[in-house]
């Protein structure tokens, strides 16, 4: 990976989430984007924003086909390292070496990047405590929840989850308390929607092998 790729901000500046991803991307030196290398890229800004560029793309009305499994998953490993503490966020090889083409990745955090600027504008950076094991704990909890939900085939089972863990990816990064309760009543929202989405699917299923 390039340097150009590797120094995403400034020396003693601190971009906000949403312009640092689509500036990544775009630097980004190759055609396609490897997990572990986002990771790298990414550094010390640990969960939240990692988590944050592996939702995104599933959010957007016509996601990548085949982005909620690729994506989904590491947002489960990385929710379950989150609840046991580690420190820093750590993937199996396999999930590491997964890439999503770099020119689709860019789109999409293009035409996310004006609503999650918005979003930012409400941000008041600093007042959650981090780290905090009860935080990190509610946040995985719910968070790996979702990202299972994600990275199951539920026809229009996407949207809820992905915003939800989005919301709370922002709160993490930018240490907002209010944020931070917000994305919880977003999160188990979300788990509310797709459960009535399959009970909703199984129903009429049933209905259609019992007219068979």
């Amino acid at each position: 990976m390039g340097e150009s790729a590797n120094r995403i901000e400034p020396p003693g500046e601190r971009k906000r989430a949403s312009a640092l991803l689509l500036d990544l991307c775009r630097a980004w030196p190759t055609d396609r984007i490897a997990i572990g290398d986002l990771m790298t890229a990414l550094g010390d800004r640990g969960y939240g924003l990692l988590m944050l560029a592996l939702a995104l793309p599933n959010l957007i009305p016509a996601p990548i086909p085949g982005l909620s499994g690729v994506l989904g998953t590491p947002i489960i490993i990385l929710a379950a390292m989150m609840l046991v503490g580690y420190p820093q966020p750590v993937l199996p090889r396999a999930i590491r070496e997964r890439t999503v083409p770099r020119a689709a990745m860019e789109a999409v955090l293009a035409r996310a990047q004006p609503w999650l600027a918005r979003l930012e504008r409400f941000v008041r950076p600093g007042t959650l405590r981090l780290p905090h094991r009860g935080v990190e704990i509610t946040a995985a909890l719910l968070l790996g929840i979702n990202a299972t939900l994600l990275a199951l085939p539920i026809p229009f089972g996407n949207p809820a989850p992905a915003l939800a863990i989005v919301v709370m990816s922002v709160a993490l990064v930018e240490a907002d308390r209010r944020l931070f309760l917000v994305s919880i009543a977003i999160l188990i929202a979300a788990i509310a929607i797709d459960v009535v989405i399959v009970l909703v699917i199984l129903g009429i299923g049933a209905r259609l092998l019992g007219l068979a």
